[in-house]
């Protein structure tokens, strides 16, 4: 991709109406776009980062035999009626269609795959299994805020196990508990810690947040030397001492990146999904759930990680690996040896991006600083003296230092590919 054909409105200087630093650089690096209040269009780069995000989790979801579905965003209200929650949930947008039917624009999927489920399930032979997709949500939220932290439309990942006893249902929820300390330290967010939660509209006895410390969060979490730690809605009472060991909690603010539930058998008791089991008699099945804000967690990587001039991505979740900057040079000849590089680069199915605009280096690197790729090659007539490439690195969470800061001409491809790999496994 050439910069200039790149879609996306970059800003330098301040934003308006932005209040958080993540919310700041979504903007300023046009990764978002307001389409209305708590609604964004994910631009080319940030649509970019969040594929790569989803991807990240269908990785590890797969790994724990996750079987991808895509349910659809509107659905009967019947199905909502079936459970209760069709008066009882705020957030619930509802409107009726040309034939007087009444739908609900889904902010969670609890009944659609619960009633898909018991379609397909007749025999305690399929059990475990786990349903999961990547899709729009809508929630009618009273306000919003921070760009992607809260907003009402919103992108998830939303998974759904279903077991014959409370014993597998425990055996699969650690081992998604453990798949989403995987996601999140893929995605390079480094600090992540799990907090004890309040089941409130899902359900169930059991849930757990997953939260990145940052003083940016609307999460108030209390937190214990000995290990506890909770939600305040969990733990919102007078005292701040510990029930684990009676020591005073600390209070920390959080964003939630991801939550896990065991639901038990509130939605599958409620809409009579049954299963054959081995003596011959009718069960219904018991359930969890877990689901990750996937456009929150672009915006998570963004609080936690950038600097006054732009985003630092990883090599996992950069929208572009590198980008190739050709200098200004007297005699045109850096233009035309930076365009092969990224002719090799981008045959080479490297993700690249070319800086070939005929202004000034500081916008170009400034503009760079916004777009972040992890390796940065310039091409610049001093360089080219010398037959050689700078390398700059813009990485999260990877010492760059003793990495090299030149790649010969002749060889940059391939060294670029070697250093991709080095940027890709820690």
């Amino acid at each position: 991709m050439r910069i200039e054909n790149l879609c996306v409105k970059r800003q330098i200087g301040d934003v308006a109406g932005a209040t958080t630093r993540g919310h700041k650089m979504a903007v300023k690096g046009g990764y978002i776009y307001q389409t209305f209040q708590g609604g964004y269009t994910l631009t080319p780069t940030g649509w970019r980062v969040v594929h790569k995000i989803e991807n990240i989790i269908r990785d590890e979801m797969d790994k724990i035999d996750g079987q991808e579905i895509l349910m659809p965003v509107v659905c009967s209200a019947d199905l909502w009626r079936e459970t209760g929650r069709y008066d009882a949930m705020a957030v619930l947008a509802k409107f009726k269609g040309s034939s007087g039917a009444d739908y609900v624009i889904c902010p969670t999927h609890e009944e659609v795959v619960t009633d898909y489920a018991r379609s397909v399930t007749s025999s305690y032979r399929q059990l475990p299994f786990m349903l999961y997709q990547i899709q729009t949500k809508f929630r009618d939220e009273l306000r919003v805020r921070a760009g992607l932290i809260r907003t009402r439309e919103f992108i998830m990942k939303d998974g759904y196990s279903f077991h014959e006893t409370q014993e597998d249902l425990e055996r699969y929820y650690k081992l998604c508990f453990d798949a989403y300390y995987r996601i999140f330290r893929r995605c390079g967010l480094k600090n992540i810690i799990d907090v004890m939660s309040s089941t409130g509209d899902m359900g169930g006895a059991v849930a757990h947040e997953f939260q990145l410390v940052n003083e940016m969060g609307e999460d108030t979490l209390y937190v214990c030397d000995c290990g506890f730690r909770a939600n305040k809605e969990l733990e919102d009472r007078d005292s701040t001492l510990c029930p684990k060991c009676g020591k005073q909690m600390k209070k920390i603010r959080g964003i939630e990146v991801g939550n896990i539930f065991q639901l038990g058998k509130k939605y599958t008791d409620s809409m009579h999904m049954t299963y054959t089991a081995a003596d011959g008699t009718e069960k219904t099945p018991i359930m969890g759930c877990y689901g990750i804000g996937v456009g929150r967690t672009m915006a998570a990587i963004l609080e936690e990680s950038s600097d006054d001039n732009g985003p630092i991505w990883n090599m996992e979740t950069a929208p572009f690996a590198v980008e190739v900057i050709g200098l200004v040079d007297k005699e045109n000849k850096t233009f035309a040896v930076s365009e092969k590089i990224y002719n090799d680069l981008k045959n080479a199915g490297i993700e690249v991006l070319l800086d070939n605009r005929d202004i000034r280096a500081g916008e170009k690197f400034a503009d760079a600083d916004l777009i972040a790729a992890p390796i940065r090659l310039i091409v610049s007539e001093k360089n080219l003296a010398r037959d050689v490439t700078e390398v700059k690195y813009r990485v999260n969470d990877f010492d760059t230092s003793k990495l090299p800061t030149e790649f010969k001409i002749e060889t940059c491809v391939s060294d670029t590919e070697k250093m991709i790999k080095t940027l890709s496994h820690k």
